[in-house]
């Protein structure tokens, strides 16, 4: 009897019988029915689907899964990246001979211990060389740039140029101008000379002319000169410069200044009668100058400066010397006070070495009136000076 027909004879005879059921009854058959209804029954086309499924995936993971390795020594080996990422080592595997047959809960629980390390491949390996994701703020590309091409800070970089410029400057100055150094000179001077007011034709030697007059001992009735000589000097100066731009100087300076004349001398001794002569004048003076210079230029080799000069003079000796036909007369005549100048003038100065230079100075200076004997300096008291020596650096 086919299945269809037994349903419908049962139905048959079972149509139109009917037994009464108690209330308690029906009740319990109520509760049985709720708990049947939400514990549903698995249907069979479901465990049909399940037990073709793992059925299916035992074959192709015979088919699939690797092999046994062969001994390839002259390949290069191939890490695992499932080994790397994983501490737990695969679980062992052992395939089934050709003609047993495995069932179907052995294969479906072989499939489950395959696929339960699929979550653990697909998750991505972090090595040294990638950065893990952080939850670092994305900064958009025209903010952030790299460090080779961050801008410095202008305001540090200008003070740091500015600093190396001025120490730039600095050690420049220092070769060329040591600070704190000592220089000693040698030099001459020589001053302008002055056209006689009353030249002389002749020198005239009278002596033993007779005079009616009365002369004092000595030389009376002084004529114009008719020559001067030309003031010159010559010392030793020291200089100190302090700074790069200010000096100082001192030293210590002879000067010679001659002149010649015509006057009357009288004997001391009144043995000879006064006589009109030719009369030589030598004034020898000792100074000390004080100098002040500011370099305007001071490179390697050259110096230029601006000198201001004062110096007082004491006279050592006026020495008059009297010609005579019989003999020449020499008179010596003391002075008091000092001869008290100042001056202005430019310098250059040339170094040929590096302790040695040649200099040139001329300086406009002026003489005081400080009741001094009669010389070119008290007729015209502005003078033009040319000083020009040698300076030797003593280092400092």
């Amino acid at each position: 009897m086919k299945e269809n027909e037994f349903d419908i004879w049962v139905r048959d005879l079972m149509a139109g019988a009917e037994e009464s059921v108690s209330p308690d009854l029906w009740k319990g058959v109520e509760a049985g029915l709720d708990r049947a209804a939400r514990k549903r029954p698995v249907p069979l086309w479901l465990w049909r689907g399940l037990v073709g499924t793992g059925i299916a995936a035992a074959v192709a993971a015979a088919f699939f899964l690797p092999r046994p390795q062969q001994n390839l020594s002259n390949q290069p080996t191939i890490q695992n990246p499932v080994a790397e990422a994983t501490d737990a080592p695969l679980p062992a595997e052992t395939r089934p001979e050709e003609d047993a047959v495995i069932p179907i809960g052995q294969q479906a629980a072989r499939i489950r211990r395959h696929t339960a390390h699929v979550p653990e491949i697909l998750t991505p390996v972090v090595t040294e060389e990638e950065e893990p994701l952080t939850s670092e703020a994305v900064v958009t590309e025209p903010q952030r740039k790299p460090d080779s091409i961050i801008e410095p800070d202008r305001n540090q970089d200008a003070f740091t140029s500015d600093e190396e410029a001025f120490r730039q400057l600095a050690f420049e100055e220092h070769k060329t101008h040591r600070r704190g150094e000592f220089s000693m000179s040698v030099l001459g001077n020589v001053q302008s000379n002055t056209r006689p007011q009353s030249p002389g034709s002749t020198i005239r030697r009278t002596s033993g002319m007779f005079l009616p007059r009365e002369y004092k001992p000595g030389i009376n009735d002084e004529k114009p000169e008719f020559s001067f000589g030309l003031p010159v000097s010559a010392g030793i100066g020291l200089r100190y410069d302090f700074s790069p731009r200010w000096g100082i100087g001192t030293g210590i300076v002879y000067s010679n200044l001659s002149r010649s004349f015509l006057a009357t001398y009288a004997d001391e001794t009144g043995d000879r009668q006064p006589f009109e002569t030719d009369i030589t004048n030598q004034q020898h003076y000792i100074g000390v100058p004080v100098n002040v210079f500011f370099n305007i230029v001071n490179s390697g080799h050259w110096n230029f400066h601006v000198r201001l000069d004062g110096m007082g003079e004491k006279l050592l000796d006026n020495h008059f010397l009297v010609h005579d036909s019989e003999g020449d007369i020499h008179l010596h005549e003391k002075a008091t006070g000092l001869q008290l100048s100042a001056g202005v003038g430019v310098g250059v100065e040339f170094k040929f070495s590096p302790n040695v230079g040649i200099y040139f100075d001329p300086t406009l200076r002026y003489y005081f009136d400080n009741k001094q004997p009669r010389s070119l300096r008290t007729i015209q008291p502005l003078r033009m000076d040319f000083e020009a020596g040698l300076r030797f650096s003593l280092g400092r």
